[in-house]
């Protein structure tokens, strides 16, 4: 099976000449041409990533349309599909088992066509128990036309690493003290491991 050419643009950010560009793939033609940093779809993604490093809810659903959808991949973790309310909720439980976190991005491919921005990231961070994690996720970013909003999130997770997470990082309980029912603590800790 031969799948069609997608022309894209491939934001080199490890570019060490200190001039950013891109890489025009265009039916095997390539070239090397200015990035323009400043375009709608960029500037959404990087204030996107921005605020998953800044742990604020607020700050990284600020770019999310009303319509946004989120869904975690691959499917076998048979997490749930979230729309706007839903995200900022989870994000909310992610976030409060942060201390400091960055999602520091390795490659990004825009394409024009889809009005998408693919992006391979590294997550860093420091959880509240002292503990480092680090893992890596590509997310499938789609934007509204004028690239001003994130429309919808398709996100690949580490499956290995979420399950680690959730071993590693779930709280030991007592149902007989807790405030909390151990079955909704464990779907905490289960989404929370599996996101991150």
């Amino acid at each position: 099976m031969k799948f069609p050419q997608i022309p894209h643009r491939h934001i080199d950010i490890s570019n060490t000449s200190g001039i950013p560009h891109t890489t025009v793939n265009n039916n095997d033609r390539k070239r090397k041409e200015p990035a323009n940093m400043s375009s709608s779809r960029l500037h959404t993604v990087h204030a996107l990533l921005d605020g998953y490093s800044s742990l604020s809810v607020d700050k990284m659903t600020e770019r999310l349309s009303n319509d946004f959808t989120h869904h975690v991949l691959p499917a076998s973790l048979d997490m749930p599909l979230r729309n706007r309310d839903e995200f900022a909720h989870h994000a909310g439980q992610i976030f409060s088992i942060f201390d400091s976190f960055h999602m520091v991005p390795l490659t990004m491919f825009e394409d024009d066509k889809q009005n998408m921005v693919v992006i391979n990231a590294r997550m860093e961070g420091i959880l509240k128990n002292g503990a480092e994690w680090i893992n890596e996720c590509v997310m499938m970013v789609r934007l509204s036309r004028d690239g001003q909003q994130v429309v919808a999130i398709e996100e690949f997770v580490d499956s290995f690493k979420a399950m680690e997470m959730k071993k590693r990082h779930a709280p030991t309980m007592d149902v007989r003290t807790s405030d909390m029912a151990g079955s909704a603590k464990e779907v905490l800790f289960r989404n929370v491991a599996l996101s991150t």
